[in-house]
């Protein structure tokens, strides 16, 4: 199974990369209006949101659509500590880069995932029963563990991806954390 999930990374990152400035552009505007109208989104105060990387869904225009809400970037987690913190982003550039080149606040109001109501978590691949293939270092499904045992917990977990990235069924792990839901540029997949 760690050889399809491995494969399946590749091409889903391939594919991304290979969208255009267009494609990514209008693949975002699309996304980011679709997740407007969602009961999560809508409702939530403080939200979870990712820097984009490698071709990933960029969802980083909600901070300025959206100046009511307040937005938190994962921090990477230094050991011995395996879960990831939140950071207030107030929408402006960033200049620390953690080890994996991503870039972090440095400073700011830092949250548990406890503290957020909704997080827009990025991915490779997924299927529409919310299952999530990750890029395979595991902080997000460490980081919400605790949904296992009390699903109903913690925020709404939301996937962000392009459609491309839709497969029909992803193989899953006993530590996969499935999501709530998917926005891809072309729909709201509601998984549960």
């Amino acid at each position: 199974m760690s050889e399809s999930k491995a494969e399946l990374r590749r091409t889903m990152r391939n594919a991304r990369r290979g969208l255009s400035v267009y494609q990514q552009r209008l693949a975002a505007h699309s996304a980011i209006n679709s997740l407007r109208t969602a009961p999560e989104f809508r409702t939530a105060r403080r939200v979870g949101i990712y820097w984009p990387m490698d071709g990933e869904l960029n969802l980083l225009g909600l901070a300025r659509r959206f100046p009511d809400k307040r937005f938190y970037l994962p921090l990477l987690p230094r050991e011995p500590r395996p879960h990831l913190r939140f950071c207030h982003w107030r929408g402006g550039a960033l200049t620390f880069r953690n080890r994996f080149g991503i870039p972090e606040p440095v400073r700011g109001d830092s949250r548990s995932p406890l503290g957020l109501d909704l997080v827009l978590v990025p991915l490779v691949a997924f299927d529409p029963s919310g299952a999530r293939l990750g890029m395979g270092a595991g902080f997000y499904d460490r980081t919400f563990a605790f949904k296992r045992h009390f699903p109903g917990a913690g925020p709404a977990m939301i996937g962000a991806a392009h459609q491309l990235q839709c497969v029909e069924h992803l193989p899953t792990d006993s530590w996969d954390i499935p999501l709530d839901a998917v926005v891809t540029d072309r729909r709201l997949y509601r998984c549960r």
